[in-house]
This record gives C-alpha cells, sequence and structure tokens, in this order.
C-alpha cells in the first residue's frame, strides 16, 4: 500500500493576527464611549463581551487599518 504523506494544511484561523477596530460602546441612550483596539481577534471578542456584561446597550465596531489605528495614538511632544 502507498501512502501519501500527509500536507499541513495552511492556518486560516485569524484569530492570532491583529486586528485593528473602533469600538463605540453605548450605556444609554445620551452615554457613549469609544475605544481603540489593536488585538487579536478572540481578544476583541472577548472586550466586546466584558461590555456587555458591564452593562453595556450597544457595541459597535469599525474595522480600521493600522495606519489610521496608529494616527489615532497620542502624539509625543
Amino acid at each position: 500500500m502507498l501512502q501519501i504523506p500527509r500536507r499541513k494544511r495552511p492556518l486560516t484561523n485569524m484569530s492570532n493576527r491583529l486586528c485593528y477596530y473602533i469600538c463605540r460602546v453605548t450605556h444609554s441612550s445620551s452615554f457613549e464611549e469609544e475605544y481603540g483596539y489593536g488585538l487579536p481577534w478572540k481578544d476583541v471578542l472577548k472586550e466586546v463581551e466584558q461590555h456587555y456584561e458591564n452593562g453595556a446597550d450597544a457595541v459597535e465596531l469599525e474595522m480600521i487599518t493600522e495606519e489610521e489605528f496608529n494616527d489615532r495614538l497620542p502624539k509625543p511632544y
């Protein structure tokens, strides 16, 4: 019997790559907070879950580029 060597399948799991998001958290109709995340996707999901556990009414994610994320960071003088 001929055995064919198994090839490793490429990883399609994006959970370890950094993702960049603006996260808007609404606690009531008049109170909104905004966060910036540069984390792996699985960690972004944990943060979203944490917002809901802390009483958020809604959590909105907007995907941005790494450059946009870096432009939003405070600039040193």
